[in-house]
């Protein structure tokens, strides 16, 4: 070890270099270069004893600059690599003012800067190095880029066309002059460019590639298809080219060649994600789950943290009514990100179907809690109640609610529905009447005013409220039905009332509770065997009704027809085994003790209309 390297820095003031030093290493890299090129000019010793004094001078002082030059330049790439652009900028500049003559160094500080977004200075440097090498590619390129960039587009164009003229073939620049003319919509100079390169190079699958995206561009898909079908001739798993196709099959609608194209891309490159997750979203249009399944599974096989591929399969799941996997997958995206609420939102509504109320609250309650003034957050708690069977519950969330915000019509309506189910019909009436003060076009208010109104035995008001509600909204099925069933009910005006219903079924034609409404009607008038005909069609649609299958009984009965009737009320009976008025009504017409016949039957809730 010298004695320099072993100075003490509390003597000297210095910091001690070691070999291992970084500044210590680049010292000594320039001491290298700078003995190499020494050792360069002086072994041509016969020539350097011909020169005068003063050139032999003049060549140790640009040897020692293209050392420092040289040193500076390799320092400049170092920091490039690592990240450090501004630094490496300094350097190559410090490399260049050293070397003037140098094109590489020149092109590299163009580069770079290109990179940075620096253009002026880019294109400074990029015209140094295409001056110092005017007959290369390289720097001319490079410029053209530039020019691009700086949407100085016919200077690019005519630097590509030099770099043609020096080299043609080249596949580059054709491909970047054919796709700028085709951003510049001179698509038949475009198009004349890649035939070009065809001419040059037959086998050149860029060539159909790049013509087949300009046909994209001018919507001639047909053309396209056929470019991009010649390069797949030249080369059966070209990627791109069955890519594009997919793509240009699904500009024109048509979605399962599409798929057949990705399909093919896929199974050229598997790992391709973008493809496989695209297979997937083409899939769901196509209402094919288990095929979207599938390609998003094989996202997460490939990327087990693709969680927008989780979340997709969770959906699906839900589709599917496959609660349990779909919980799993929104529980993995929580635990992943925690502070994403539309993922709460999704765990919570599958806890929910899975009847996990108090699972499902959690979740609901640490969105709010993100959100408390979020309404949507705020109605599914309340539904959530309802489906767990505490719709009291709800009532003070609701009403708290109400208070913070009392413009919000929906608060208005969700409470008055949680009271009608608490019966408190009175405070239902009074919110209901508030929020149609607030909103007096909202057809919902009124609908749910007229079921409060019944549910407190004041008819007329409900009738005068479901004709309000029509009058609102013409096509509201539920208060057209309503409203004839309510006269069905009564045997009175019979006639509105079909009238009323068929309105209702050309809205939802296969709805069991309408249908089971007209067929109530039609008994009512005496028409039995329309009754009859419409009760059976309504039953396979609703099939686990305890009114229906009252009403199918007694129409049944009316035609003389016991043993169905029978049949019938004891099914209703399952359904709703507290229906004591049917129960009485069984005994009385001789078909035996229903609690008998229903020992072993649990009670359930009463169906409703």
């Amino acid at each position: 070890m010298t004695a320099g390297w072993t100075t003490d820095a509390r003597l000297t003031g210095k910091v001690a270099l070691t070999p291992n030093h970084p500044s210590h290493r680049l010292i000594v890299m320039k001491k290298i270069i700078c003995l190499i090129l020494l050792s360069f000019t002086t072994s041509c010793a016969a020539v350097h004893a011909r020169m005068p004094e003063t050139t032999m001078g003049s060549v140790g002082a640009d040897v020692r600059a293209q050392a420092d030059a040289y040193y500076h330049f390799i320092v400049a790439g170092n920091l490039e690599q690592e990240g450090a652009y501004d630094e490496a900028i300094k350097e190559y500049e410090e490399a260049y003012r050293l070397d003037p003559d140098s094109a590489e160094i020149a092109l590299s500080l163009a580069s770079l800067s290109f990179r940075k977004g620096q253009l002026d200075r880019a294109e400074r440097y990029a015209r140094k190095a295409v001056e110092l090498r005017p007959d290369k590619a390289q720097p001319l390129m490079l410029l053209a880029g530039i020019h691009t960039a700086r949407k100085k587009y016919d200077e690019a164009i005519a630097v590509y066309r030099k770099v043609l003229a020096i080299d043609p073939r080249q596949e580059e620049p054709y491909i970047y002059l054919g796709s700028l003319l085709s951003s510049l919509k001179r698509y038949d100079e475009a198009v004349e460019t890649l035939r070009a390169l065809e001419k040059v190079n037959p086998t050149s699958l860029m060539s159909p590639y790049y013509l087949g995206r300009i046909y994209i561009d001018r919507q001639m898909y047909k053309e396209a298809l056929a470019e991009f079908n010649r390069a797949i001739a030249l080369r059966n798993d070209f990627e791109p080219a069955h890519t594009s196709i997919g793509f240009v099959h699904e500009l024109m609608g048509k979605v399962p060649e599409a798929i057949e194209a990705y399909k093919k891309s896929s199974a050229i490159n598997p790992h391709n994600i973008e493809i496989l997750q695209h297979l997937g979203q083409l899939y769901i249009q196509q209402n094919a789950l288990d095929e979207a399944l599938e390609q998003f599974s094989r996202v997460v096989s490939a990327d087990p943290r693709n969680y927008d591929a989780i979340v997709k399969m969770g959906l699906i799941y839900s589709e599917q009514k496959k609660f349990e996997q779909a919980a799993e997958a929104f529980k993995t995206v929580a635990q992943a990100a925690p502070g994403d609420l539309k993922i709460k939102r999704y765990l919570a509504s599958t806890l929910v179907a899975l009847e996990r109320y108090d699972e499902a609250l959690a979740e609901y309650q640490a969105v709010l809690a993100a959100a408390p003034d979020d309404i949507d957050i705020i109605l599914q708690i309340a539904s959530l109640y309802a489906q767990w069977g505490k719709t009291a519950d709800a009532v003070p969330l609701l009403e708290k609610s109400l208070e913070g915000q009392p413009g919000k019509p929906e608060l208005y309506l969700y409470l008055a529905n949680a009271l009608i189910d608490t019966e408190q019909y009175p405070r239902a009436i009074e919110t209901l009447s508030r929020g149609m003060e607030l909103a007096p076009d909202r057809d919902d208010l009124a609908f749910s005013l007229a079921v409060a109104y019944e549910k407190a035995g004041r008819r007329d008001e409900m009738i005068a409220s479901l004709k309000k509600t029509i009058e609102l909204n013409p096509d509201n099925a539920d208060a057209l039905n309503y409203l004839g069933y309510s006269y069905a009910e009564k045997g009175e005006q019979l006639d509105e009332a079909v009238r009323l219903i068929k309105r209702a079924l050309l809205i939802k034609p296969e709805n069991g509770y309408i249908l089971d409404s007209l067929a109530w009607a039609y008994y009512q008038k005496g028409m039995l065997n329309e009754a009859l005909e419409v009760m059976k069609k309504a039953v396979s649609k609703t099939a686990d009704d305890p009114v229906m299958r009252e009403h199918f009984g007694d129409i049944y009965l009316k035609l003389s027809h016991k043993t169905e009737a029978r049949a019938q009320w004891l099914k209703a009976l399952e359904l709703d085994s507290e229906n004591q008025k049917l129960r009485e009504k069984f005994i009385e017409k001789g078909f035996g003790n229903p609690d008998v016949l229903l020992k072993d039957v649990k009670p359930r809730k009463k169906g409703k209309k």
